[in-house]
């Protein structure tokens, strides 16, 4: 029976202080590190698929979970990475971007989740 390789299915990005006290979410979620930066990840087969309402649901759960925690900038839904060590170069390379954006996110007036468009998809 063949599957696909392993890869990591990309949630998105935050503070690294603001994940590292408790579980994240059932699943398998974890961290992917890199500075102060985590990119909150679980697995996934590694293969080019479009994001059912079920895998939808779930983004909308986490990123919700971890807005609750502070800043994030969600990764576009179904976003899979071959593995840690790449996502961690994608990371070096657009850190001084992520870094600002984060920033850009945590001094929002309007603290309304920054992917409203998922939501509407999902009719939620």
């Amino acid at each position: 029976m063949s599957s696909a390789p392993p890869g990591l299915r990309f949630y998105g990005v935050v503070d690294a202080d603001s994940v590292s006290a408790e579980p994240l979410h059932d699943g398998g979620t974890h961290t992917v590190t890199f500075r102060d930066l985590a990119a909150v990840v679980a697995p996934a087969p590694y293969m080019r698929a479009t994001p059912g309402e079920a895998e939808l649901a779930d983004f909308v759960r986490v990123v919700d979970a971890l807005a609750k925690r502070g800043p994030v900038l969600p990764a576009p839904p179904g976003t899979v990475f071959r593995n840690a060590r790449v996502l961690e170069h994608w990371m070096e390379v657009h850190y001084a971007k992520l870094h600002e954006a984060l920033g850009v996110v945590e001094q929002r007036a309007d603290k309304s989740a920054p992917y409203e468009y998922v939501r509407m998809e999902l009719g939620a």
